[in-house]
């Protein structure tokens, strides 16, 4: 039966997708593993969700047109508005979840934060967080739609982003997930799709993922993704 927390989620996600915000985020992390046992028609294959961070990425800085305040919306929810660290990025709490805005980090970057006045919050940019937008799929969390990454561009971001990691806790969370969704692409014969997002990484990432790949005793998947 789902817990305290699996409610809440869904509590929020309901409350974007009737506000017409929902369709315009790209849900990202952890969660979209609950999302992917309807992908792969397999409820067993991934674990119940045990993180309070939900990030959504924002893929663009102009949608949606009509302004709608999310805290405000989110608030009798039992989300409060906060701020974290010298940069100001805001984040709403509630005792299950912590929710953060991302968009990816474009050019040099070197901005702390990105207003979106259009959502009433702000949003961290992040490197590598196209690779999400590369290839998307929307799938159901109960009964609301929810875009998320193809679990072949979540698996690539997760193995390019798990070697930064300074907290060796969450690099091994992000391998994990990373190498269990390839094994069920791999299963599913769906390979390809991982191979073609990878081709079209800038050369220094496509070496960073496949040695990612040898470091971690999967040598064969890395040469089967490099053929060409």
């Amino acid at each position: 039966m789902p817990g305290k927390q699996y409610e809440v989620c869904l509590s929020v996600l309901r409350r974007l997708h009737d506000a017409g915000v929902l369709e315009h985020l790209v849900l990202i992390g952890s969660w979209c593993l609950l999302l992917y046992r309807e992908y792969f028609g397999d409820a067993e294959a991934f674990p119940a969700v045990r993180t309070r961070d939900m990030d959504f990425l924002v893929p663009s800085l102009t949608k949606p047109k009509s302004k709608t305040d999310v805290p405000t919306l989110l608030k009798d929810l039992g989300f409060i508005a906060g701020l974290r660290g010298q940069t100001g990025v805001m984040l709403l709490e509630h005792p299950e979840l912590l929710i953060e805005f991302l968009v990816p980090e474009r050019g040099r970057g070197g901005e702390d934060v990105r207003t979106l006045p259009q959502l009433g919050v702000n949003a961290q940019p992040l490197r590598f967080m196209d690779i999400a937008l590369m290839k998307t799929v929307q799938l159901h969390f109960a009964d609301v739609p929810v875009t998320a990454p193809h679990p072949s561009a979540f698996a690539l971001h997760k193995l390019l982003v798990a070697p930064r990691r300074k907290n060796a806790e969450k690099k091994s969370k992000d391998l994990d997930a990373a190498f269990l969704v390839l094994e069920m692409l791999g299963k599913r014969k769906e390979l390809d799709l991982v191979r073609n997002l990878l081709s079209g990484f800038p050369r220094p990432w496509r070496k960073s993922v496949l040695t990612t790949m040898l470091e971690n005793r999967h040598g064969a998947l890395a040469e089967l993704l490099e053929q060409p």
